[in-house]
């Protein structure tokens, strides 16, 4: 929005308020301009109203005043002005950040900071405290604020930078409609050229072409060419490719880019430099998924290297968390062609944008940790750190190969024990599946006298339901049933074996582990002060507190209603622990309030169900009035009283 539109808007909101004749010189003392620049908005704004139901008439030697002719019209109008201009205004601290971010990298020479506070209608105190910020995020591209006295600032760097900067932080992305749509509806300070001849041109090559993208990746393409055009525009071309020239040229990529700019010369009757088209083919090697029918198989698809890779860090999961993925095609499929595009990302210094980050880290927290651990193993293999929005989006393949784990291993294997003969036993046997048929597999019936404990590791049996006693030591859970099979018999199947109530997390919830109300004033502080606890009670050795802060530094474990879930960046411990904390009042956790921590640690090793225990902490988590609960909970006991509900 220009400084004139905001000017007449803030006219109008006079008229509005004031409901009678205004004169030139009290418009011109409230928005601080001339009266001779009074003059001229008044003439502009009368225009629009005259369309809109309205007009301001003006009296020699009085001043002016509103005249409503069409009273819904003009309702209408105001309303449908008023609820614009509150959308383009930044009003929150990141939407300011990416405000002050567009409107310094677009804009040709120096910006006032006076400038910018007027423009997001904040104070310029506010300016200098968002512009540390603003700093820093320019400071992880490589790019630097230079200030001028009586000038202002710009950012200066390298093109390549500015450009990763302005993708990242310079427009609108939401996740609910398609990139096009939002810049259509959505008012930003970068005015992108083109967008829909840039994505039909984009869709028009690789449409039943030789490559697949996803809508978000077409979307980052169009941001990435949109942006290139800009900059060309203003004569601001890429430099320093050159040495990577011979290796993209033979790429097919090379040549999918240049018939992309080539049509864009076309239609805009403009040159793109050689280094422009350089500059695309690296971001369709960072996207661009070759389609897979066109290959025998997996490692065909990656090739001998990156599957490699692939397989190592499928070993390194297994050995690392006990989840066994070798054999599910669509993650090797899927995360493998994700890790090829990776890869390529990583070694172009290209950044992908992550709409689903928050929503992953919520909803499936085992998944992400998964994901942390990847980009663990992948960024020791390039000497990269791997960004949030990467781990963010390998948590998303993970998460679905762990659901289909989860279908594969979810009925559990039942034996049936009966000692009343074959017929009686069948009867039993389709009275069990009539009411577990969907959790439960009947492996076999057999007599007591046939029970032999290596057969239920042979047959990986999880329960026994039997019509007679069995004397304890048995490796697995045996149910006690009359033949008859009643609703109590039911509903002791049920408790035993289905039950949510973790009886897995019941024993880890203990009162020497649960701290109430404590003060602290950053999360470092919370984090440190249950690191020495533990230590205290021996759970961990020293190298802890700097394992949990590693892993906070990858990704910050604050989930979200005020909840936060530290742990270590590895397996640590010699036991599976859980520790609870409450605040007496909220501390920033990255980017979100914490009000309760819990923090836990997994045992070297363990075979324990990590599942179980992440699906216990987002039960928790997800649940408003079990937050409230737990921070206005003064009593150890009734707090282990709402945990042990869940």
């Amino acid at each position: 929005m220009t400084k004139v539109q905001q000017r007449l808007i803030s006219i109008l909101e006079e008229f509005l308020e004031e409901k009678s004749m205004l004169n030139r010189a009290f418009l011109a003392s409230r928005l601080h301009v001339s009266t001779k620049t009074i003059q001229k908005d008044i003439k502009l704004l009368n225009d629009i109203l005259e369309e809109n139901g309205a007009k301001i008439e003006s009296q020699r030697g009085t001043g002016y005043e509103l005249e409503i002719i069409q009273t819904k019209k003009f309702e209408d109008f105001c309303v449908s002005l008023f609820q614009k201009q509150t959308e383009k205004i930044p009003t929150s601290y990141e939407e300011r950040i990416a405000y002050i971010l567009q409107r310094v990298l677009m804009t040709e020479g120096y910006v006032k900071l006076s400038e910018l506070a007027e423009e997001i209608y904040v104070s310029k105190s506010t300016v200098n405290l968002i512009m540390k910020d603003v700093t820093d995020i320019c400071g992880r591209y490589k790019l630097q604020i230079e200030k001028r006295p009586y000038y202002g600032i710009r950012i200066v760097g390298e093109e390549f930078n500015i450009r990763s900067c302005l993708s990242q932080y310079g427009l609108p992305r939401y996740d609910h409609m398609p990139f096009h749509e939002q810049f259509e509806q959505t008012e930003t300070y970068v005015s992108l050229p083109h967008i829909s001849l840039i994505r039909s041109i984009i869709l028009k090559y690789i449409e039943g072409g030789t490559i697949y993208l996803s809508d978000i990746e077409v979307d980052n393409l169009v941001i990435h060419i949109a942006i290139a055009l800009k900059r060309c525009q203003s004569q601001h071309y890429m430099n320093g490719l050159h040495a990577e020239q011979s290796e993209l040229i033979i790429k097919k990529e090379y040549t999918i880019a240049k018939q992309i700019l080539g049509d864009l010369e076309k239609e805009l009757k403009l040159s793109f430099p050689e280094e422009e088209v350089l500059y695309v083919t690296m971001h369709l090697l960072s996207t661009a998924v070759t389609a897979r029918d066109r290959y025998e198989n997996v490692e065909e698809l990656l090739g001998k290297d990156i599957y490699a890779f692939m397989q190592h860090i499928l070993f390194k999961v297994a050995e690392e968390r006990n989840l066994i993925f070798y054999y599910d095609e669509e993650l090797l499929f899927g995360f493998g062609v994700h890790l090829k595009t990776l890869l390529n990302r990583l070694k172009y210094k290209l950044n992908t944008r992550n709409p689903l980050l928050a929503e992953v880290k919520k909803n499936y927290p085992y998944a992400f940790e998964i994901a942390v651990l990847v980009g663990d193993i992948i960024g020791e293999y390039t000497g990269e750190s791997i960004p949030e929005s990467e781990i963010g989006y390998i948590a998303i393949h993970f998460g679905g190969a762990m659901s289909r784990l989860q279908e594969q291993n979810q009925k559990k294997r039942c034996l049936v024990v009966c000692a009343t003969g074959q017929g009686s036993a069948q009867l039993l046997k389709y009275k069990i599946l009539s009411q577990f048929r969907d959790k439960l597999e009947i492996v076999g019936i057999t007599g007591y006298y046939q029970l032999k404990v290596e057969d239920l590791y042979k047959d990986k049996i999880d329960c026994i339901i039997s019509t007679i006693h069995i004397p304890s030591g048995l490796p697995v859970p045996v149910i006690k049933v009359n033949s008859i099979f009643d609703d109590k018999e039911i509903k002791s199947i049920g408790q035993r074996l289905f039950t949510h109530v973790n009886t897995s997390v019941q024993p880890y919830i203990k009162e020497d582990l649960i701290f109430l109300n404590h003060n602290a004033s950053t999360k470092e502080d919370v984090i440190q002060f249950l690191c020495e606890k533990a230590a205290e009670k021996h759970y961990v050795q020293e190298n802890f507190y700097a394992s949990v802060m590693e892993r906070e530094n990858t990704s910050p474990t604050a989930v979200g209603n005020l909840v936060a879930i530290p742990h270590p960046m590895q397996l640590l411990s010699e036991k599976t622990f859980l520790m609870f904390c409450t605040l007496a009042k909220a501390v920033d956790w990255g980017d979100k309030k914490v009000q309760v921590i819990i923090l836990f640690s997994v045992k070297r090793n363990n075979n324990e169900d990590l599942q179980r225990l992440y699906d216990f902490l987002y039960d928790i988590m997800s649940s408003q009035s079990a937050i409230e609960k737990l921070t206005q909970t003064e009593v150890i006991e009734d707090f282990q009283e709402i945990l042990l509900s869940f």
